[in-house]
This record gives structure tokens, sequence and C-alpha cells, in this order.
């Protein structure tokens, strides 16, 4: 007995004195430290997502992906050394475990700079080139789409996260655009009250946003893409669907704006900044005389007494 208790002991002492495992040890501090960096990262960021090339911190986007690795390694039945804690720790930053799941975020990072730019998320798969983006159009889609299905108790890839990161950013479920599409004609009528007509430029630097609308709801109509009731809404307040009529209009009512300041029709050469009005004045005589302006034309310059001999 006395042998037997001396061996156990000796065992229980060399069991203490053990020395620690340092490669697992310092395994856990390297977790532990990149875990710390991406804490660090959520705080500043509000996601724990990072692109694979990142480069004030390149070594925390690989750490990423090894994690991702183990995860998946978890889901197919291989062995990993992600533990449960990890997994919980992790999930606690919404950590992106799936290639789905990191697309989306990549998009939806497209979307915010997308709006950043532009001051909407009218994003369009068609031109103005301002607002042409047919993949970020195409996952806006998609993301109504999923969205309509959760509503109908069908379970898509959309998470609770997601829906929330896209409503806090103003993203409109409606794919009508029924709330941004009133905005954007109530911006008309101001232009108009201001202007005395709707005939907005393609590059009007006051509200840009207002002259890609304008270009949209002219390709909606081409298209066949606008409702009627639009479509009426549009033309009651003088909207005009050719682009190339929309151009006259607008330098008829400079004329008209000439005329009313000043009570002549000596418009000069650089009128406001517009050299080219002059000459439109003189196309306008030279196209009369030649029997090739529209008959609508004549009336609206003859409702102003535009002077067709000087």
């Amino acid at each position: 007995p006395s042998r037997t208790l001396r061996i156990d002991i000796q065992s229980f002492a060399k069991e203490k004195e053990a020395p620690v495992d340092d490669e697992k040890y310092n395994k856990t501090t390297l977790w532990d430290t990149m875990y710390d960096r991406l804490v660090d990262y959520h705080a500043e960021r509000g996601t724990s997502w990072l692109p694979r090339a990142y480069d004030p911190d390149q070594k925390l986007a690989n750490w990423c992906r090894t994690q991702r690795f183990q995860y998946q390694n978890i889901e197919s039945g291989k062995p990993s050394f992600i533990t449960k804690e990890r997994i919980r720790k992790l999930e606690e930053l919404d950590f992106l475990w799936f290639p789905r799941h990191i697309r989306w975020e990549e998009m939806f990072q497209r979307l915010v700079e997308y709006k950043g730019k532009n001051g909407h998320m009218r994003v369009t798969s068609v031109r103005p080139k301002s607002m042409y983006d047919p993949a970020l159009a195409n996952w806006c889609i998609r993301q109504r789409a999923s969205f309509k299905a959760i509503q109908a108790g069908e379970d898509t890839f959309l998470t609770p996260t997601m829906i929330t990161k896209l409503e806090e950013l103003g993203f409109q479920w409606d794919g009508s655009y029924e709330g941004m599409w009133e905005e954007s004609f109530r911006h008309l009528l101001a232009f108009k009250e201001l202007h005395g007509h709707v005939h907005v430029t393609n590059y009007y630097a006051p509200n840009q946003p207002l002259a890609n609308w304008c270009s949209g709801q002219r390709n909606n109509y081409r298209m066949s893409m606008i409702s009627e009731e639009r479509t009426k809404r549009l033309e009651d307040v003088g909207f005009i669907w050719n682009k190339r009529t929309g151009k006259w209009l607008i330098s008829y009512h400079k004329v008209k704006i000439h005329k009313e300041k000043t009570g002549n029709w000596n418009v000069p050469k650089d009128y406001e900044g517009d050299r080219f009005l002059w000459n439109w004045c003189s196309k306008q005589r030279l196209n009369y005389k030649k029997g090739t302006l529209s008959e609508e034309n004549i009336q609206l310059l003859n409702d102003i007494e535009f002077p067709w001999t000087l």
C-alpha cells in the first residue's frame, strides 16, 4: 500500500509540474487577439464584414476567412478547431459564415455608396448613366422579391438583420418607388414654379437627381413602363416626352422670359451665358421662311408676339 501511495504521489507531482502546451496556449492567445481586433473594427464600422483584400489590416481579413473555412468544415462533418464558444462570440458581431452572405454584404455596401453619390436608391438597369448599375438594380429586385416571400410565410435567404440594415438605409420594399416618385414629382412642380416650365435639361446642377428622374420617366414612357395615371399627371403639368421638343421649349421659355424682363426682342449673343439663344431666334425665322416650322411652334411664337423679321 505504501509503495502504491508513493507512486500515486509521484504521478500527481509529475502531472502538476508538466509544462504548459505552449503551442495550444499561443493559438488561443492569438485567436483572442484577432477577435479583439475584429471587435474594434465592428465598433468603428458597424459590421464585421471585411473585403477579401483589405490593406489596412490584411491579417485580420485573412483570419476571418480562416474562421469561415473552419466553420464550413463543421457543416461538412470535417475536423475543425473552431469551438462553440468561438462561434457564439463571432455571431455576437453578426459574423458572416457563408459566401452568399458575404456577397450580400458586398452588394449592400455598394448600395450605401450609390445612395451617398446620388442621394437616393432609385437604381436602374437602363440609362441615364449616373443611375446605371444593372447588377445592383437586379440585386435590389431580389431583395424585394425575398421580402415579399417572407410576408407570404416562405423561407428565404433574407435574415432579420439584413432587413433591418436595408430599412435603416431607407430602402423601399415597394418596387414602384411610390414615395420616391411623389417626392421627385414635387421637385418638378417646384421647378415649374421657379422657371415657368418643366423642361429640365439633362445636366441641371442645382438638382441633378431631378434631371436624372426626368430622363428616367422618358425612358419608362418609351418602353411602356409607366402607368397611365403617372403619364397623365406629368402631361397635365406640361411634361414633354420628346427630348428634342423639350429642348426647343427650353429655348422658347428663355426668349419669353427675356421679353418679359426687358420689353424688347433684342436677345444678346451671350444671353445669361447661353450663346446659342441668339442663333436659336435666327433659326426660327429662317425655318419660318422656309416653311419647315411646325404649326404648333408658329402658334407658340405668335402667342408671345415673336417678330418674324427684324
